[in-house]
């Protein structure tokens, strides 16, 4: 596993930049580096736009080398749905039908304000990225807005396919 992301270390706890945002200690968040690095660069690419993009989990005893200190049930972020996916369903019947409810959603902030609003769609667990889109610059919530550690693992997601 590697080091924790979202300003998730001991300055954090004890005060220093993310002062204003309240932090409590439940369960970890975890993704995938390459999720996290693909999600924060989509959000730097639609800047000034915010991004928001429903994600969902594997269990860590899946994963292709998973860490051996991860807990084989732990669920670990590896895939995103594409927020446009189902435009024209919507427009036709009113309804997301595209978009599952996922495990957790991404967020982005171009203002710069890490915290929940009650304009952002929650989930189990909120990622909330703000500029320059750093690793560094995603905070990870419940759905309760309580801080939690977003712990980056490197591993992947087990290869997929259609079966014939």
């Amino acid at each position: 596993m590697s080091p924790t992301a979202g300003g998730g270390g001991a300055a954090d706890a004890v005060g220093g930049p993310d002062d204003d945002v309240p932090h409590t200690d439940p369960a970890a968040v975890h993704i995938t580096a390459d999720l996290l690095a693909l999600l924060v660069e989509r959000a730097a690419d639609a800047d000034p736009e915010a991004e928001n993009v429903v994600l969902d989990a594997t269990p860590a005893g899946e994963l292709v080398d998973p860490p051996a200190d991860l807990d084989p049930s732990t669920p670990v972020l590896t895939h995103f749905y594409f927020p446009a996916a189902a435009g024209s369903v919507s427009a036709v019947f009113g309804m997301d039908l595209g978009r599952p409810p996922g495990r957790a959603r991404f967020l982005s902030h171009p203002r710069g304000d890490r915290r929940l609003t009650e304009e952002d769609d929650l989930a189990a667990a909120v990622l909330v990225a703000v500029p320059p889109y750093d690793s560094d610059d995603v905070t990870a919530y419940d759905r309760r807005g309580r801080r939690r550690e977003l712990a980056v693992v490197d591993a992947h997601p087990p290869e997929e396919g259609i079966e014939e």
